[in-house]
């Protein structure tokens, strides 16, 4: 079997948990090495995963002829800025969420991926998982008739000392941290882009940074009911309402090895899968195929619209089109 030769650009500690053991299991990945601005956090993540190089920049990562695509879970401000230099430097790029700070943002690093023939990806991992598939069949095949209503929701609470969440100048909050995916999981089960958002929000005066929002996005069939929070407890849950039926998945982000969901009132328990496995699997397949992934840039932008809309509509007070 044919592997994608990546590279991380950071250490981060989300990397080291969940997605660099994962790109491990990938059978289409070959995992090079993992960059850093300190070259001894970039030696022991090498070490820990005995990998074959660390770097002490992330300059000299995208330098490596070696390396075909990258992987970057740096803090949101840095999402633009990084993947434009990976494609400038030949590489495919899998990008965390969000894509960029703003829709402009988003634009500017769609516009240059087309132009250098480079294959990227927002890394929204619940897309791929059985469980979400599971559901949207069950949306086409009628089980539940048309949607009208979806209710989504990720909150955690997080302490108020130094966090890049809680930093304005690295695109902080909760809205692009935690509320990206109840808005792209709308997006994903009613196949649309709303045409308007109206939220509310809390700002923290010291941090200037949302810490909760609650909103409404309007779509063309239905609306979806929204919120994301740094101030409540762990609650991750999502329903999708149609005409006559009901879909309930109570972990839509990080699910149990054996994830359930519910449809029209019975559960089902879905095989054991690692998601970030298969979204690493996914996106090496798309480019050693040459095939582009279907969530590709352009969805990004679309993405990074519903964002801004919703961010400018907590400032105004008043419903903000897409």
């Amino acid at each position: 079997m044919s592997k994608l030769r990546w590279g991380v650009l950071g250490c981060a500690s989300f990397a080291q948990r969940r997605t660099i053991p994962a790109m491990l299991q990938s059978p289409t990945v070959d995992l090079v090495g993992v960059a850093s601005r300190s070259k001894e956090k970039a030696e022991s993540f090498r070490s820990q995963f005995n990998l074959r190089r660390a770097y002490g920049s992330y300059e000299d990562l995208l330098q490596d002829p070696e390396i075909e695509a990258v992987y970057i879970p740096l803090p949101n401000g840095l999402h633009a800025e990084w993947t434009i230099r990976s494609f400038e430097s030949g590489k495919h790029c899998l990008c965390e969420k969000p894509f960029a700070s703003s829709a402009i943002e988003a634009a500017q690093v769609a516009g240059i991926a087309s132009e250098k023939g480079m294959f990227a990806m927002e890394a929204f991992m619940w897309r791929l998982h059985s469980q979400h598939q599971r559901g949207m069949e069950a949306v086409i095949s009628g089980k539940v008739g048309s949607v009208r209503l979806v209710r989504a929701a990720f909150s955690y609470s997080i302490a108020r000392k130094f966090n890049v969440r809680l930093s304005p100048e690295l695109a902080g909050g909760s809205v692009l941290d935690v509320g990206c995916y109840p808005i792209s999981v709308a997006r994903y089960y009613f196949a649309a882009e709303p045409t308007s958002a109206f939220s509310r929000g809390d700002i923290d005066p010291e941090y200037n940074v949302d810490m909760a929002m609650s909103g409404i996005l309007d779509f063309p069939a239905g609306r979806a009911l929204i919120d994301c929070a740094f101030t409540l407890p762990y609650r991750t849950e999502l329903e999708i309402v149609g005409e006559s039926g009901r879909i309930f998945i109570p972990k839509p982000w990080l699910p149990d090895p054996e994830a359930t969901i519910e449809i029209n009132g019975e559960q089902e328990r879905l095989p054991p899968e690692n998601q970030y496995v298969k979204q690493f699997e996914y996106f090496s397949n798309a480019v050693l195929s040459g095939r582009p992934p279907l969530y590709g840039p352009d969805d990004a932008v679309r993405q990074m619209r519903v964002i801004d809309a919703v961010r400018r509509s907590m400032s105004s007070g008043t419903a903000e089109a897409v």
